[in-house]
């Protein structure tokens, strides 16, 4: 005689198949790996330059701005809901620095992941941190400098006068000034 074959209650094989299901749907359902990095790492210590955004005139000392002849505050103005502030050399009224601090427009990467739409978009390094020339032309220049993951130190040098040097090299300027601002606040940092 054959011994009686067991067959599963109809509900325990249901439950079966829903856990089959079930794991396979988990095995699937896994996030997909994020993209991979377009921008260049930032280095080990970022700059927390948030306190800058309304009052990017103070990113410089008055002895740090003497080196660019500007012996005078400078001014802060708000545009498009960023505040940015604007030097002119007491030696010449054709050269400004302007500078403000991005913390809305996503930092280095996000600008990396639109540079077809970035006017002169060339990768740049600003002591050390990595960044972005834009609007790179005779007498005009902009470097946004990646100083955190979500944190851009933007610079623009406008020289109107052919006679100046910034008006032939307005990045190296923009660099300079930039420069200044990351060595400045980064001695500054805990």
């Amino acid at each position: 005689m054959a011994p009686d074959k067991i067959v599963p209650p109809h509900g325990s094989r249901r439950a079966g198949l829903l856990l089959a299901f079930l794991l396979g749907v988990a095995g699937c359902s896994s996030a997909p790996p994020p993209p991979p990095r377009l921008s260049p790492p930032l280095p080990d210590a970022p700059l927390d330059l948030t306190q800058f955004t309304t009052k990017p005139c103070d990113l410089m000392t008055r002895q740090q701005l003497v080196t660019f002849f500007v012996t005078s505050q400078g001014t802060a103005s708000s545009a498009t809901g960023k505040t940015a502030c604007t030097w002119i050399p007491h030696d010449t009224k054709a050269l400004t620095y302007i500078a403000s601090v991005d913390t809305t427009s996503g930092g280095l990467e996000a600008l990396y992941h639109h540079r077809a739409a970035v006017p002169g978009f060339a990768p740049v390094f600003v002591h050390s941190y990595p960044g972005v020339h834009r609007d790179d032309h005779d007498g005009h220049c902009t470097v946004e400098t990646g100083v955190a993951e979500d944190t851009l130190l933007n610079v623009t040098v406008t020289a109107t006068d052919p006679k100046l040097d910034a008006y032939s090299d307005p990045c190296y300027e923009a660099d300079r000034f930039a420069g200044i601002m990351v060595a400045y606040q980064a001695n500054r940092a805990p």
